[in-house]
């Protein structure tokens, strides 16, 4: 889970989940989140646990502010930018053979083995998939999880539910953690070796906290920071599953990287 700089060898455009996220953040925050819930708030049907969710968000928000976030910005700080590049690599190249897995359960066959093909190419010629040379000769990466092909399958999300430091999530997307956990190379491969496992475990939720520092700002200043993230994560769930994702088109999310964040 750069502002926005490339990762390199990368395409533009090869990470569509986040940039929806903040074309999402981009457009509740031009027309003015509102703060208080209405009968015309499209996500009321979607949130009815709300009172409780907002209890959750609260906590979330100050282990987030003070502890996650301040994780994220000193490996920010200290990592040399290769480094970091690397580390993102690697991981998306982990979950390539689980993207592929869901590219077969959609009905993509095609997709599937071109995800194949560049997770053979990473991780031997690109050093165990910190180097990215699949991208370079245009296999780039479409990711394909869980929640989204139980989407296509056309099992609904279920209500909107915050969990403790998880986040926003749906029943649904519960079921795909479960899934994801059971295919995981990392989880199931290493099962013997916990001491690697869970310090890979660490690092990847670093990694992930670290790419989401450039939508802080965005979400500290939202009238609700709560209707925001809850409309944002709604949004992402249903355009991947749409596959209406071409928002990046008409937005740019070209952060300065030395802006305080």
């Amino acid at each position: 889970m750069t502002g926005e700089h490339h990762r390199a060898g990368r395409r533009p455009g090869s990470r569509p989940a986040l940039r929806i996220l903040l074309a999402v953040c981009a457009l509740l925050l031009a027309s003015g989140c509102a703060s208080t819930r209405t009968a015309d708030d499209p996500g009321s049907e979607f949130d009815p646990f709300e009172p409780v969710n907002r209890q959750v968000f609260a906590f979330n928000e100050v282990l987030d502010r003070w502890v996650l976030r301040p994780v994220a910005r000193g490996y920010d700080r200290i990592t040399p930018q290769p480094v970091k590049t690397g580390v993102t690599n690697f991981f998306d190249n982990l979950s390539t053979p689980i993207w592929a897995l869901n590219h077969v359960l959609q009905g993509q066959p095609g997709e599937a083995g071109r995800q194949v093909g560049r997770f053979l190419m990473n991780s031997t010629f690109g050093l165990a998939g910190v180097l990215d040379p699949a991208s370079m000769n245009g296999i780039a990466e479409k990711p394909a999880r869980f929640d989204q092909t139980f989407g296509k399958w056309g099992i609904p999300p279920g209500p909107y539910l915050v969990l403790p430091v998880l986040g926003p999530n749906t029943p649904r997307t519960g079921l795909a953690w479960y899934a994801r956990f059971q295919t995981d190379i990392v989880w199931n491969y290493l099962d013997n070796n916990r001491s690697v496992r869970d310090k890979l475990t660490v690092l990847q939720f670093v990694d992930l906290r670290h790419q989401l520092l450039r939508i802080d700002r965005m979400v500290d200043e939202a009238p609700d920071p709560y209707i925001l993230t809850r409309e944002a994560f709604r949004q992402r769930m249903e355009f991947s599953i749409r596959g209406e994702v071409p928002l990046e088109d008409d937005f740019d999310f070209e952060f300065d990287d030395d802006e305080p964040r």
